[in-house]
């Protein structure tokens, strides 16, 4: 697993994307990008089938944080949220798809 992945699951350093998320309720673009790149990398040659599951868990957790946002009685509110939401899930989907043929 890369570091960038690495950083991501354990959502403690600031310039993460996760940490953006889950602690400031910040969706920060270029941070989903860069994330989402090294996820790509993920394959079951660099990464060990706990890792793997992290990486869908952690996957699983924006998608819904995502969802979360939409629901009047929820009190997640999310700041930069993209008009294009649905594009950033379908590439999180894709990604969860993919790593789970590798189990």
């Amino acid at each position: 697993m890369n570091n960038i992945v690495r950083k991501n699951i354990e959502c403690e350093e600031e310039n993460t994307f996760l940490y953006q998320l889950h602690e400031e309720g910040v969706f920060d673009e270029g941070l989903f990008h860069e994330y989402i790149e090294s996820v790509g990398l993920v394959n079951s040659d660099n990464t060990d089938k706990e890792g793997i599951i992290a990486v869908i868990e952690k996957n699983d957790y924006i998608i819904c944080t995502a969802i979360y946002h939409f629901l009047p009685e929820d009190l997640f509110v999310m700041k930069n949220i993209p008009a294009n939401i649905g594009e950033y899930i379908e590439k999180i989907s894709n990604e969860n798809s993919r790593l789970l043929r590798m189990l």
